[in-house]
Parts: C-alpha cells; sequence; structure tokens
C-alpha cells in the first residue's frame, strides 16, 4: 500500500477545515448575539438559539451514546471515502470538496458536543426543525455526494 500524500487531498482538507471554522465561527456568534431572536420573514426564516441536546432533529439519546455513535459514523464515513471515493479520477474535486463539508460540519457539531454537551442550533427555516451550518454542510454534502456518484453510475437506457 502506498503513502498516504496529503497534497493529494489538498481539496478535502481545506475545505474541510474552512466548513469547520465557519461552522463554529456563527455558532459563536449565535451563542454571544445580544438578541433573543432576529426575524427575516416572518414565520417562516429567522434566527434564535436552541440547544440541541439530542441526535438528529433532537431525538433524545444518552450522552455517551451520542458521542460513541457520532465518532464510529465519522470514521466509517472517513475510511469509505478514502477506499472508495478518493481512488476515483472521475469526479475527484467534488467528492474531495463534498466530503470536505460533510467532515467539516461532522467535527463541527462533535467540537460542540464535547466542549459544551449539546449542540448550538440557531437557523429556523420553517417547516424544519432547527439547524446549524454544519446540518447545512452535512446534508447539502451528502445529497449532492449521491447524485453525483450514482447518477454517472447508472445505466443509460437511450
Amino acid at each position: 500500500m502506498s503513502k498516504l500524500k496529503i497534497s493529494k487531498y489538498w481539496v478535502f482538507i481545506v475545505s474541510a477545515f474552512l466548513w469547520l471554522a465557519i461552522d463554529l465561527t456563527s455558532k459563536y456568534y449565535a451563542l454571544n448575539a445580544n438578541s433573543d431572536s432576529t426575524v427575516f420573514i416572518k414565520n417562516f426564516f429567522y434566527l434564535t438559539l436552541q440547544s440541541n441536546r439530542g441526535i438528529a432533529f433532537g431525538i433524545p439519546m444518552s450522552y455517551p451514546i451520542q458521542l460513541i455513535t457520532s465518532i464510529i459514523i465519522l470514521g466509517l464515513l472517513m475510511y469509505f471515502s478514502f477506499k472508495y471515493l478518493f481512488p476515483q479520477k472521475r469526479n475527484a474535486f467534488l467528492n474531495q470538496f463534498l466530503l470536505g463539508i460533510i467532515i467539516g460540519g461532522a467535527l463541527g457539531n462533535l467540537i460542540n458536543r464535547i466542549h459544551l454537551g449539546y449542540v448550538i442550533d440557531f437557523i429556523v427555516l420553517k417547516p424544519f426543525p432547527v439547524f446549524n451550518l454544519a446540518d447545512v454542510g452535512i446534508t447539502i454534502g451528502l445529497i449532492v455526494l449521491f447524485l453525483v456518484n450514482f447518477k454517472s453510475q447508472a445505466p443509460n437506457y437511450k
């Protein structure tokens, strides 16, 4: 097995650290904002601070199970990315970028959970549950990654 070359994964590394920085910065500002809520579109889009002590969509789960589950999922995602997605030449830049924002978001939520005991959520977009920029990176990243990689492997029935 060849040695891991950092320069080969620069897009992944930069996008992960950049999304992590954006996420943690936005959560810091949300946590230290001087207002209770900022309304952009009444009853549809506003910012308000919430502490999410559960997992996805606020589903309750004990703290140790949350940590263990988060670390296992993060590890599996990294393993399968390096084993199956990164070796592909097709969509290499996009795959690395998308995986970077997914991992950056997952690390942002994990850092919150370890440091604070909960995840800071602050974006309200009705009818969705309250979320944060880490959740945006994870969700959009996974959807686009799935579409790009499975669309390109789908059979052509012309």
